[in-house]
């Protein structure tokens, strides 16, 4: 199995480029469409980041499948953080402001910030599994050689849109129903297409497989916030 990936057709490549020694470098092309196998190599990584940020599949390609970029779970912890903040601000706003118990809620409230970082951490158990499941049960048709931590890795670091909620908290826009919704739209779509160069498969059977997940942790979200909020 060839190491590296053409992120132009993404074939297998055996290098990215040669060294002669001396500083010498020489970028490899790919055999099979005989452009350069990975231009990135040579970029700047805030230029890489735009390029994802475009959703260029070539930018993917070099960050999922040629780098070895490890702060994934670093990543996700983070995600998860902003995850709960929106939680807990909405959760917040829908709170009532009788002044006779602002002071017990207000200790409630902070107790409930843990509690959404809980759900949030089940919400992304629930959706990777899923997405795991999933390609289980089709690996023989439609993944063979699919690698399940190699899809993991892609989707928390594809996950990066949700870091959007930093500006949402910085402009006070955290009960924006558009705002949060092109985010999770933009999430959705960084999803699909980190699938897609992972598993090297079309984009609507990436978008179809992020769908199905998406829908199972809004059940399961759906349902836990009803269980611990429900009236009694």
């Amino acid at each position: 199995m060839k190491k590296y990936t053409c992120i132009e057709c993404g074939r297998g490549a055996e290098e990215l480029y040669r060294d002669f020694g001396g500083g010498n470098l020489k970028i490899s092309h790919c055999d099979q469409c005989e452009q350069v196998v990975d231009k990135y190599v040579e970029f700047d990584p805030v230029l890489v980041l735009l390029d994802a940020l475009l959703h260029k599949p070539q930018a993917y390609r070099h960050i999922l499948l040629n780098s070895d970029i490890q702060f994934h779970w670093r990543l996700s912890v983070i995600c998860l953080l902003c995850d709960a903040y929106i939680k807990w601000a909405q959760l917040k706003s829908a709170d009532t402001t009788d002044s006779q118990q602002h002071q017990l809620g207000f200790y409630a409230l902070e107790w409930d910030f843990y509690l959404m970082f809980l759900l949030a951490t089940v919400e992304l158990a629930v959706f990777l599994g899923c997405c795991m499941l999933l390609l289980w049960v089709s690996r023989e048709v439609l993944f063979p050689d699919v690698s399940f931590s190699s899809v993991v890795r892609a989707l928390l670091l594809s996950s990066f849109g949700k870091l959007l909620v930093i500006p949402a908290v910085i402009w006070g826009e955290t009960n924006s129903t558009v705002y949060l919704g092109l985010t999770r739209m933009f999430v959705f779509t960084c999803n699909s297409l980190a699938m897609r160069v992972t598993l090297g498969t079309r984009q609507d059977v990436s978008c179809g497989l992020v769908a199905v997940c998406l829908l199972v942790q809004y059940l399961t979200s759906l349902s836990l916030h009803n269980l611990l909020y429900s009236p009694t």
